[in-house]
């Protein structure tokens, strides 16, 4: 219900404020009115605000009206939280970190008040699961500050879970209440690091580093090869991780880059413990450098067990609609536009102006969560950094966590840093299109792409860049499937891409991406005929199993995952 002003005027002029108060239905609704007023009070006569003259952050004024001294309630800290070093408030105000991380230590609580696009029990599941990367971006903030913040017991409440606020009228049912006051209360302690890796990166090593690769640009990819290379030679960045020594890096902003790409590997845990490799990590540096991030993305959605073809659960109480008539596609289209949604596409306008899809809907819900934490994580490194040599900031550039997309290629932005920002699932709904095309003419498709798409730039090379992505997804999967037990979904993959293959000869190979068409036909005859008929077959059994059959087999895989998920190579 949405406040009216003109309402609220109307009703303080029918009665006093005394006969209003008189009319609640409970004493609990009267007590909780009170509290709301007491609180707004404080949060109008004394917001912390910062003092110029004296510099530091402190109430605006006093509670007490015409006292020359300033008084504040001796709970205030309740309502803000504890009083938090000045160094944070500064990289608060310039906007190098959000306010998110140090609020919930200030207030040891982590609220998550926004709702899903869809709810459903995957999204509160991968909620949960993501409990040890938000312990870990506490903990690397509370390092730098007073000890009792590193022994702090967070809260953590989201939407469908219960509150300390009474009941209100029409605000929720008995059923539902009940169901949420038997949520068990979810904790957050953040972890502190007590050893970390000591990274020294010196501003002439990374300048021989780049001209070998032949870059100009810190990235995952860079960072990746770098690091293999070292390994493999033994070189000094390697040897020197080990030496419990602090963090040193040259004023550079490409150091400052480089090191804080090098910190989210390590609690990614993409980097070991000892820093040596791990499958997962030598994997992703050979993925072109234009596709790391949605691969990195689309690879922790395969380590919680989000990444599938099997149809999502309704939350419970919380049925699906019966208009959407959820699941209308078959397991190898689900699984393809879901991965190709993590591929941006060219845009002519802001806003999309063509169909969307339900189930999309419901995974970039999970992959919306997931990218905001990995920024967390991304924000808690760069400011540990920071917190230790604040003359630090003087490296970092105008716009360096920019997220915006460039205007040539959306998959580039000018941030030195990683964004993680959330795709549009466009290049979802456009696979969805070119999967249920039914016809074999390729110009008729390609007219018919640009009429349904208008607001697409070019989606037809939009599609065979999501195509190139796929086949590099592919390719990491069936080399750590074996490794990381996750055979179920190379097997998915697999039938899944028998469906594409079809699908683009039907309109005469046109859509391959470039070597893709080339790479099949080479095969002997004879050894594509075998593929092709073992392929079938497991397509036909993928397509026969049940969800329930299917999700199980997922949550049992990435159970096995996790524990073998960042296995030394």
């Amino acid at each position: 219900v949405r406040f009216n002003f003109e309402a609220a005027v109307y009703t303080i002029k029918q009665a006093p404020f005394i006969n209003w108060m008189q009319t609640f239905p409970t004493e609990a609704m009267m007590n909780e009115h009170v509290d709301g007023y007491c609180i707004c009070k404080v949060l109008v006569q004394s917001s912390p605000v910062l003092h110029l003259r004296g510099y530091a952050v402190r109430p605006l004024g006093a509670t007490l009206p015409n006292t020359p001294q300033m008084q504040v309630p001796h709970d205030f800290s309740k309502i803000f939280g504890e009083q938090l070093p000045g160094v944070l408030y500064y990289l608060i105000m310039h906007g190098i970190i959000s306010h998110k991380l140090p609020q919930v230590l200030a207030r040891g609580e982590w609220t998550d008040s926004s709702q899903p696009f869809v709810d459903t029990k995957e999204f509160r599941d991968l909620l949960v699961d993501l409990t040890d990367y938000r312990e870990k971006c506490l903990g690397l903030i509370a390092a730098q500050l007073h000890p009792s913040f590193g022994l702090k017991e967070i809260v953590c409440k989201a939407a469908w879970e219960t509150s300390s606020a009474p009941k209100r009228p029409g605000s929720a049912t008995d059923s539902d209440q009940q169901r949420r006051s038997e949520t068990p209360q979810r904790f957050l302690r953040p972890k502190v690091p007590e050893k970390m890796l000591s990274w020294k990166i010196d501003a002439v090593a990374i300048r021989r580093e780049m001209e070998r690769q032949n870059v100009s640009k810190v990235g995952f990819r860079f960072c990746l090869v770098w690091h293999a290379h070292e390994f493999e030679i033994e070189g000094p960045l390697y040897k020197d991780l080990s030496s419990g020594d602090k963090v040193s890096i040259s004023p550079d902003t490409d150091c400052l880059a480089a090191l804080v790409h090098f910190m989210l590997l390590e609690h990614m845990e993409l980097i070991a413990d000892d820093g040596g490799m791990t499958v997962l990590g030598n994997i992703l540096k050979d993925v072109p450098a234009q596709f790391q991030e949605p691969c990195l993305v689309a690879l922790e959605m395969m380590k919680f067990g989000m990444l599938s073809g099997e149809p999502f659960d309704a939350a419970p109480n919380q049925p699906f609609p019966m208009e959407v008539q959820y699941p209308i596609s078959s397991k190898a289209a689900l699984l393809l536009s879901r991965v190709m949604s993590l591929v941006p596409m060219r845009l002519n306008t802001d806003n999309w102006n063509a169909d969307v899809d339900f189930d999309l809907a419901a995974f970039h819900s999970l992959v919306r969560v997931l990218n905001r934490s990995l920024r967390h994580l991304t924000e808690a490194s760069l400011a540990s950094v920071l917190l230790q040599d604040m003359n630090r900031v003087k490296l970092l550039p105008k716009g360096f966590h920019c997220a915006s997309p460039c205007s040539v290629d959306p998959r580039q932005s000018a941030a030195i840093l990683p964004t993680f920002m959330l795709p549009r699932a466009c290049m979802g709904i456009v696979t969805l299109f070119f999967l249920n095309w039914q016809g074999t003419d390729f110009g008729a498709f390609e007219r018919e792409l640009a009429q349904r798409f208008p607001c697409c730039v070019n989606p037809l090379e939009d599609l065979r860049g999501a195509f190139t992505f796929w086949q590099e997804l592919r390719r990491c999967v069936g080399e750590i499937a074996e490794p990381l037990g996750a055979e179920w979904l190379a097997h998915d993959m697999e039938a899944a891409s028998e469906v594409l293959r079809a699908k683009q000869q039907q309109l005469g190979g046109l859509l391959f991406p470039r070597g893709g068409q080339q790479q099949h036909q080479q095969q002997p005859p004879q050894q594509q005929q075998q593929q092709q008929l073992a392929t079938q077959g497991r397509a036909d059994e993928a397509e026969g199993s049940t969800s329930m059959a299917g999700a199980a087999a997922a949550a049992g895989a990435a159970a096995a995952v996790t524990e073998v998920w960042h296995e030394p190579v």
